[in-house]
């Protein structure tokens, strides 16, 4: 038996605690920046909706240049090195006094390091295993436990410093995240088989490179301010993208042009489903700061912990799907990518239909129950295991060798556009300054979730539709 093909490589743990710790430095700032900006500066529901989409979106796009600088021009491991050290100084400025005048110089340097970490350490795990390993897909989920493992601590701490210590100590903690996370992927370089060896750029093009991301950091700074700007520009970016990926994908040949055809359909149909599941940092997290009930089984919790349970659910269930795609992959019964996504966005329609039921059931103070929230968060959770560590594994094992990194790079501009969306669409919950009562808050938030279900059952619908004229395709591969 071929031990190496049936076994998960050293280079494992050292990526899963690396994606831990930026995952936790990330959702620190995700899970507050909402809330920073309607209580802290005194944002509309509208403008925060709107930095926090593009903010979103910027993000998540971002990975396409860094996933295209990790394949040809600094490697996958400089890459994140770099990314990391952008990310330490992004989370320390949105520590440092005169918070409103650095918020979107801070955010705009997240976006390149998190463009340079992102795509590079999911492409380097993708790496480390044959194609034909059993235990790739399995491994993907594993490394997924690790998202939200930072996720979870990020959720269950920054609340409860925030409210102890303030704004600044909360984002402080983030980029003490993201030292550990570094430390963390050098000490494991010599466990990661590298296997972009000719490469062999200049030192002086790399100083060039790093003025670049500089300068870059700077535009998108003024990109944040501009919305109206943004607003239009994203999309049509947008627009042109696709064009691209559909020439990209019939410039292949033979078996490659049929992967990447499937591959392009689950990354657009991935778009709605990030719009939807990003709703927990936007239209759901102001629902549960301002509507929700905070006691539970006698403890106090913060509006963060709920984000977090999410991820408590993919700790607990992470294990199960993993085992479940191993074991099915043994009979060869493991149902294709596409079947996972119709079954990924109906859950998160289901979510969505149980959040808008809560609407309708206060307690004796005017409250929703946490139960609602958290039963809500448990089917969004299914739905996010059967989509995102598939979507990561498909990648990698549907793109071309040489297209990997820049396809990992278009997976997560899926993801940013997910996030522009959300933006637009939290706008469906937007309560107006001066809303007073809770009944009429709760109409808007009723109305919007329930929106957001019927958004996802179309979807859901429609891609089932455009699986039974894949399945015949993905079965042949």
């Amino acid at each position: 038996m071929d031990v190496a093909r049936n076994s998960h490589p050293a280079a494992l743990p050292f990526l899963f605690l690396t994606e831990m710790w930026e995952r936790f430095g990330f959702y620190v700032v995700q899970g507050l920046l909402v809330l920073y900006m309607t209580e802290y500066f005194g944002f509309s529901d509208n403008e925060s909706y709107t930095i926090l989409g593009i903010f979103s979106a910027l993000v998540y796009i971002s990975p396409l240049g860094g996933g295209f600088i990790a394949n040809k021009i600094l490697g996958f491991k400089t890459a994140v090195i770099w990314g990391g050290l952008f990310l330490i100084l992004g989370y320390a400025l949105l520590a440092l006094p005169y918070a409103k005048a650095l918020l979107f110089p801070a955010l705009s340097i997240i976006i390149v390091g998190n463009g340079l970490v992102k795509p590079n350490v999911s492409s380097l795990l993708g790496t480390q295993y044959t194609i034909d390993n059993p235990r790739r897909e399995s491994g993907f989920t594993i490394f997924y436990i690790g998202i939200n493992i930072g996720a979870l601590l990020a959720g269950f701490s920054s609340g409860y410093i925030k409210d102890a210590y303030g704004w600044r100590v909360s984002f402080g903690l983030a980029s003490i995240g993201l030292i550990v996370g570094l430390l963390t992927f050098l000490w494991g370089l010599k466990y990661i088989k590298d296997t972009q060896k000719n490469l062999a750029t200049p030192f002086s093009s790399k100083c060039l490179l790093f003025i670049a991301c500089l300068f870059a950091a700077v535009a998108l700074s003024f990109l944040l301010k501009i919305s109206s700007l943004t607003n239009w520009l994203l999309p049509c970016v947008g627009v042109i993208l696709f064009a691209w990926l559909i020439l990209l994908t019939f410039k292949q040949k033979g078996t490659d042009r049929q992967r990447m055809l499937v591959l392009t359909v689950l990354i657009i149909s991935s778009i709605i489903f990030w719009a939807l599941f990003l709703q927990l940092f936007n239209s759901a997290n102001l629902y549960i700061d301002r509507l929700v009930d905070k006691h539970f089984l006698g403890m106090r919790l913060t509006t963060t912990v709920f984000y977090a349970s999410e991820s408590v659910f993919i700790i607990l269930l992470g294990p199960i799907f993993a085992f479940l795609w191993h074991l099915l992959a043994h009979y060869d019964k493991n149902p294709s990518p596409v079947s996972k996504f119709v079954l990924g966005i109906l859950f998160a329609g289901l979510g969505f239909a149980v959040l808008a039921m809560s609407t309708l059931y206060q307690n004796a103070d005017g409250l929703i129950s946490p139960w609602w929230i958290f039963s809500a968060y448990l089917l969004i959770t299914i739905g996010e295991l059967l989509l995102s560590p598939i979507g990561l594994s498909a990648v990698t094992m549907l793109a071309p060798p040489q297209l990997m990194g820049i396809m990992m790079g278009v997976w997560f501009v899926g993801t940013g556009f997910g996030g522009l969306v959300a933006g637009w669409i939290a706008k469906l919950s937007s309560v107006p300054q001066g809303t007073q009562t809770t009944i009429e808050k709760l109409v808007i938030y009723h109305h919007a979730f329930l929106d957001y279900a019927y958004l996802a059952f179309f979807v859901a619908f429609l891609l089932f539709l455009v699986q039974i004229g894949l399945k015949k395709l993905i079965e042949n591969e």
